[in-house]
């Protein structure tokens, strides 16, 4: 994170302005992916936000713990979370992700299929903790001790901006077109016809961190389940 919000961070909205080749070349699992053109200008800020979004994207898939909050147990909050008949918090979700959930009458989830719960956990780990929370307040949750400069803030938007048009692009199944930017917090993020180029040049980067999510996400989701028959066996 410190390539984006440290004291000598470059402007990373300078790709904004400045559409360029697209990256290319793929370089090792969690690493950053892209190459780009030695001779653009702008292609080491290019590779900063890949590194980041890659790396970042990397590490959480890695999170699968079998025990605590977070764990594939029937005692865990997101093995509750992804049951049908939970009660969320009002507020809790953005447009977007109600219209793509189901609700009986009283307000709790119904018919929760896998992607409804993929749904949910992208929800709890890159909605929530990343976007709304660390990357909308950083120094209020830890992210930066101090400041941050104005450069450092628009790099912070602009890494949200990549994050949750990844959000967008995984909560509906492949091949079928990507959420709308939810309203909710588009004031915090760039509009998508500014980030076109942007998107343009990071789309291997959105394949790779797709494709791990995805992976990731039916795992996870696959031990849960298997919690479920435990708990009902045991039942």
């Amino acid at each position: 994170m410190q390539d984006i919000i440290g004291p000598g961070a470059q402007d990373l909205t300078q790709l904004l302005y400045a559409p360029g080749p697209s990256q290319e070349g793929p370089r090792g699992r969690g690493r950053g992916r892209g190459g780009g053109d030695r001779d653009d200008p702008r292609a080491q800020l290019i590779q900063v936000l890949q590194y980041v979004i890659e790396n970042l994207i990397y590490h959480m898939t890695e999170i699968m713990p079998k025990t605590g909050v977070l764990g594939t147990h029937n005692k865990s909050a997101v093995f509750e979370m992804i049951k049908s008949g939970k009660r969320f918090p009002d507020g809790y979700f953005w447009q977007i992700e109600l219209d793509r959930l189901q609700f009986d009458g009283s307000g709790r989830t119904a018919n929760v299929g896998n992607l409804e719960a993929f749904i949910l956990i992208v929800g709890i780990f890159l909605s929530r903790s990343f976007i709304t929370t660390l990357l909308m307040k950083p120094v209020d949750y830890g992210l930066s001790n101090d400041p941050l400069t104005d450069t450092g803030e628009r790099n912070l938007k602009m890494l949200a901006t990549c994050l949750l048009f990844l959000v967008r692009r995984v909560s509906v199944r492949r091949e079928s077109p990507m959420l709308p930017m939810p309203g909710e917090v588009a004031r915090y993020v760039y509009a998508d016809e500014e980030m076109r180029p942007v998107h343009l040049r990071l789309r291997r980067t959105y394949e790779y961190c797709e494709n791990l999510l995805r992976e990731w996400g039916a795992e996870y989701i696959k031990r849960l389940r298997e919690a479920v028959s435990t708990t009902t066996k045991s039942a």
